[in-house]
């Protein structure tokens, strides 16, 4: 048995790094485009650019999926070479048959793709109500509001899965409600804002949607609906990786994340080639023209392919650092992602979007929620040792 290597520092705080950037650049980007005219939420084009990341995911199985179809020939080709021993009961005919009954007996991986394109189906849904809800609430309020994503997640395993939530947890639950509350307070403060943002033609302004308060607060609410959805998802994902029946293995977390990102980009692409292609000129051309000026056909289409390498690399580096430092760090990290992003938008959007700019309920917003997800963070890891 191999010893099992622990990663470096340098090599934790580079995949910290690739994770934390390539979230970014994901949140931003599709906002980015949004102000291009170039994502409304019904397109489901930049949901597809996501899942097709997602499912290139599984080229980090081939080398795997090589290695073990190699060790199986070598063994197939052992088994037929001892047909031709001259002298039975050898030493080496005898290592062949421990090694036939050693890899007979080993727990086979059993991938259930019922319940996977299940939960492919359910990521879809949920991910359609969370892009429409970042759309209509802005990156930043969409960001804090999705960090509380780890507090659903223990609510729904406490109640299906059975597994228990500490004094503190509970604490944290409550201050993640209060924090989500306020946010609706800096929606509200933004009333106060009596010049819209500045038009980009005679269509109207730029970005309606975020300073019509009541499309914020419904935003808001979906987006919040959307993210226990998203717990769902991995509530589910949860029990693939965990149930398993005598002598077999759950599939690894980059297989489910491969499958789930297949199964995603079909049913994507079947919306998209039924509905979003005929209303091509609606959903996008209308959009754009309503956008002037707005970036090249080239800097969009660019745009979407990085979204897609972006979600790549962000989904690389997750599991990645699940396997190595755990998902409480990661949900820490996502706590961090949703404090900078709720900056960036300020600095990048604020002065087209009103629904973007930072106050003073916002800020203390972002600052609980994250807080508090950080503090429940925290005790998982505290009850895991």
């Amino acid at each position: 048995m191999t010893k099992q290597v622990k990663p470096t520092l340098i090599s934790i705080i580079l995949y910290e790094a690739l994770f934390l950037i390539s979230g970014f650049f994901s949140t931003l980007g599709q906002q980015f485009l949004y102000y291009q005219g170039a994502a409304i939420f019904f397109s489901l084009l930049t949901n597809t650019a996501t899942y097709l990341g997602m499912a290139a995911v599984g080229f980090l199985l081939l080398p795997g999926w090589y290695g073990s179809r190699k060790n199986n020939d070598d063994i197939n080709m052992a088994s037929m070479t001892k047909d031709y021993q001259l002298l039975p009961g050898t030493e080496e005919e005898t290592s062949i048959d421990a090694q036939n009954i050693i890899n007979t007996n080993q727990p086979k991986e059993v991938v259930d793709h019922k319940i996977i394109f299940a939960a492919a189906c359910l990521d879809v849904i949920a991910n359609f109500a969370l892009t429409i809800g970042f759309f209509y609430v802005g990156s930043g309020m969409y960001q804090v509001i999705y960090s509380s994503v780890v507090i659903w997640c223990a609510i729904l395993s406490f109640f299906f899965l059975g597994r228990k939530i500490s004094f503190v947890q509970s604490i944290s639950i409550i201050g993640v409600s209060v924090g989500l509350a306020l946010s609706a307070l800096g929606i509200n403060q933004n009333k106060e804002l009596t010049t819209p943002p500045p038009p980009s033609s005679s269509t109207g302004t730029t970005m309606p949607h975020s300073y019509h308060m009541s499309n914020t607060m419904f935003g808001m609410l979906l987006t919040s609906f959307a993210t226990f959805g998203y717990a769902c998802v991995y509530v589910v994902s949860d029990q693939i990786l965990t149930a398993r029946a005598p002598n077999t293995l759950p599939p690894s977390p980059k297989k489910v994340c491969f499958l789930v990102g297949t199964y995603g980009s079909l049913i994507s692409f079947i919306y998209i080639i039924f509905y979003t292609i005929p209303n091509w000129n609606i959903l996008i051309t209308q959009e754009m023209v309503k956008k002037i000026p707005h970036s090249s056909n080239f800097v969009i289409i660019l745009m979407y392919f990085l979204l897609s390498f972006s979600s790549f690399i962000h989904n690389f580096a997750y599991y990645w650092l699940m396997k190595e430092i755990g998902n409480v760090s990661t949900s820490i990290l996502n706590a961090l992602r949703a404090i900078i992003v709720f900056g960036l938008s300020h600095m990048m959007f604020c002065k087209i979007d009103h629904g973007q700019c930072l106050n003073i309920w916002k800020g203390w917003s972002a600052f609980i929620v994250v807080g508090f997800v950080t503090i429940f963070s925290v005790s998982k890891a505290r009850e895991s040792k």
